[in-house]
């Protein structure tokens, strides 16, 4: 361990980093570790905590830029308002919840003192601010919003634009069925939809925390090879984009630790464990938000939404966007009862406009962070579970393993109740009050496991709906990953820490395995044939199957679903190969074609032998190539700060072309996408396994404790992220 030198603390503690420069930090109470943590927070990371609420509160063009893409982000935070209200939710925090925030926030407050201006900050002329528990309030909220923006609305969208853009009623119906069996599609092709983030803002706001796709597991200890309770969780998010999201830390206070993986600006350990509890999360990704559409018109320059007979004023909210070197601009968003316009009307005139409606988005927060909080204190497995049932948001699976041997799974998190005719996929009718929200559902709906028979846990985004409703997920993520886990955690009866790291470095595709079933019959004989017969679904970075029958998928679904919309009903040649490619990748639409493959029949064949039709695809493979999948599948990591910049290379803050294993299939989901001039990964951004008759975890993650370049900690995991091996750290240590 070397001392870190502590210059500005207001609270005694002590500081170390270990060999691989994990911070571990001891004090005499849980207040004083936690300002130590708030401290060791920015000084590793105060430009990536500072750049996030600067971007999540809309002022990004007052503090760090003039750029389009930080001004149209500017333009959508604001309009959504997740920098509304955060006094009264700090307001709602009892005594000893507004006493921890306020420790950890001065530390952050004292810590910036110690870091100074980082390089980003002095190229762009960046003033920092105190920080105070409204800012880690934000960062929370950021925390539950955002994936929801760049993931369940964003999708929604698409779906309205595929009706919009022609194509067939009953194509869509099956595609989507049974949600749209009842839609009105001549009303939705009236909707005015506003213009759509550009794929430039849509990549910012993918470099801010949010929760998206995750693994995580339990094994109870019949079926462990020490007899100890096994855990194991891997949050899946962007990770190659320097400084990684998360930040390691372990802590010490009284007779207690934890060890983990925080949030930088705010006091949340994702994903841990304690002296007698560990625990890791998985996006429930349920349905928290609704588009419902309002009739709008101007009546004597006022703009009017309609219930009823009856119209009424929106109420008009003035945000101005300060923006350096230039006029400031005046944003108006447009509030009612239900939500916020996703528009400007004077823009799009009077009609149908979109209204969003968020569950939580200005009340939760605070109770949520106190959650997290908790949960350093929490003994056992079915105390943690109860106490996370009511967490607000975001809507997660939280997995747990104790000391005792317990193991259980909670889902929870606040969905909307909404009427029985109402799913929530749709836009639907807000002049009809019969569609408007009833609240939100009590939490003893939402799946609860306590040691399972079968002695495993193990979720990863598959849909959760109770068998009798309500429906909690409306877009949900392909089983594959969770049939894999489950099926290799049943071939285990005596699990080891490395079967479980193994497991997170898992390639096997049953995705490829499903539909393999499927075209293999109607292959013509040949190479692709034989290749394809012999593979064994591995995602390898050396197998150039996986290439193969990744291009076979892809020609199958251009045959099926790229018929042109205007003549032939169909998605269309450019937009499927958007949907299925890196580009604009849609899980939701990828989740239902995977499902019609398997059927044998299909309004979307409409006379066209299936079997041909993969024939013709795999006949234009023949003289494509098929590089390794490490080539094809291949990434670099860059700096979030400069990626664009040819600095950023001068500087040494970019990698080159390395190999991600893997596929959104797989359990290590390896996903790349390119969108515009950017790439992004979606994959493993922490792997934390603990065996709970010790008081080890063994973890890595993409990146490093630092945000800085010239830091040795910069990028010091990386290494062993990329080759499957892991750290140890203990909750028992000596500085």
């Amino acid at each position: 361990m070397k001392r870190i030198r502590i210059k500005y603390n207001r609270r005694p503690f002590l500081a170390a980093r270990d060999d691989n420069g994990v911070p571990h930090i001891v004090a005499d109470s849980w207040h004083s570790v936690l300002y130590g943590l708030g401290y060791m927070h920015a000084m590793d990371r105060t430009t990536q905590i500072l750049f996030a609420r600067a971007v999540a509160s809309g002022r990004s063009c007052e503090l760090i830029a003039n750029k389009p893409e930080l001004f149209e982000t500017d333009c959508f935070f604001r309009r959504v308002g997740l920098h509304l209200r955060l006094d009264d939710e700090v307001d709602s925090l009892s005594d000893a919840e507004r006493a921890e925030f306020d420790a950890y926030c001065q530390g952050v407050t004292d810590g910036m003192k110690q870091a100074g201006r980082s390089l980003p900050m002095w190229a762009t002329r960046f003033q920092i601010e105190p920080w105070d528990a409204q800012s880690s309030m934000l960062l929370g909220k950021l925390l539950a919003f955002n994936g929801l923006a760049v993931g369940q609305l964003r999708q929604e969208q698409l779906l309205l634009e595929l009706i919009q853009a022609g194509v067939r009623d009953d194509r869509m119906r099956e595609l989507f069925s049974p949600l749209l069996n009842d839609a009105d599609f001549d009303l939705l092709r009236k909707v005015k939809m506003a213009r759509r983030l550009s794929d430039e803002a849509l990549e910012l706001m993918a470099d801010l925390p949010y929760m998206a796709g995750s693994n995580a597991w339990a094994v109870s200890p019949k079926r462990s090879a020490t007899g100890g309770a096994l855990l194991a969780s891997d949050p899946h998010l962007e990770v190659n984009h320097l400084p990684a999201i998360w930040y390691e830390a372990v802590l010490r206070w009284d007779n207690r630790y934890a060890v983990g993986a925080t949030l930088p600006g705010c006091p949340i350990m994702g994903v841990g464990r304690t002296n007698d509890l560990a625990w890791g999360v998985t996006y429930l990704k349920g349905d928290t938000s609704d588009f419902f559409i309002e009739e709008c018109r101007q009546v004597d320059g006022r703009w009017q939404y309609r219930r009823g007979d009856q119209w009424h004023d929106f109420k008009v909210r003035e945000e101005p966007i300060i923006i350096k070197g230039a006029d400031a601009y005046q944003l108006q968003a447009f509030d009612n009862d239900i939500g916020t316009l996703d528009c400007d009307p004077d823009e799009l005139g009077e009609g149908l406009h979109l209204n969003m409606a968020i569950m939580g988005l200005h009340t939760g927060t605070a109770r949520s962070v106190a959650t997290w909080s908790k949960l350093l204190h929490i003994r056992t497995a079915a105390e943690a579970m109860d106490l996370v049932r009511e967490c607000p948001q975001p809507t997660l699976c939280w997995t747990f393993a104790d000391r005792d041997g317990h193991i259980g799974m909670q889902a929870a998190g606040w969905v909307p109740r909404r009427p029985p005719h109402i799913h929530g996929l749709l836009p639907i009718p807000a002049w009809d009050t019969a569609n408007h929200w009833r609240g939100r559902l009590p939490a003893d709906l939402f799946p609860r496991v306590y040691d399972p028979p079968e002695g495993f846990i193990a979720t990863a985004n598959e849909a959760l709906n109770p068998p009798e409703g309500p429906l909690l997920v409306t877009i949900p993520v392909p089983d594959y990953r969770k049939r894999r886990i489950d099926e290799r955690l049943a071939e285990l009866p005596q699990a080891t820490l490395k079967d479980m790291q193994e497991l997170q470095y898992d390639v096997i595709s049953l995705q490829a395995r499903d539909l393999l079933n499927v075209f293999l019959p109607h292959l013509p004989e040949g190479e692709v044939k034989r290749r394809l017969s012999q593979w064994d679904c591995n995602y390898s970075p050396e197998s150039e199957e996986a290439t193969l029958f990744n291009n076979l998928y892809r020609r199958v679904l251009l045959e099926v679903f790229g018929q042109e919309p205007e003549k032939e009903g169909g998605i269309g040649w450019r937009r499927m190969v958007y949907l299925c490619s890196r580009a604009g990748f849609s899980i939701m639409v990828i989740t239902r074609v995977d499902k019609l493959l398997q059927q044998k029949e299909s309004v979307w064949l409409h006379g066209r032998d299936k079997g041909e039709l993969i024939r013709r695809a795999a006949t234009i493979l023949e003289n494509e190539p098929t590089p390794p999948w490490g080539q094809t599948n291949a990434f670099s990591f860059t700096n979030r700060f400069f990626e664009s910049q040819r600095v950023g290379w001068a500087l040494g803050f970019h990698s080159g072309d390395l190999p991600m294993r893997g596929c959104f299939a797989t359990p290590f989901q390896g996903h790349l996408l390119r969108v515009a001039r950017r790439e992004s990964t979606f994959a493993p951004s922490y792997h934390f396994t603990t065996d709970m008759s010790t008081d080890e975890a063994y973890t890595n993650l993409p990146g490093g404790p630092s945000e800085s370049r010239f830091s040795r900690w910069y990028k010091s995991d990386i290494p062993r992220w990329m080759k499957g091996e892991y750290k140890r750290l203990s909750g028992i240590f000596d500085l």
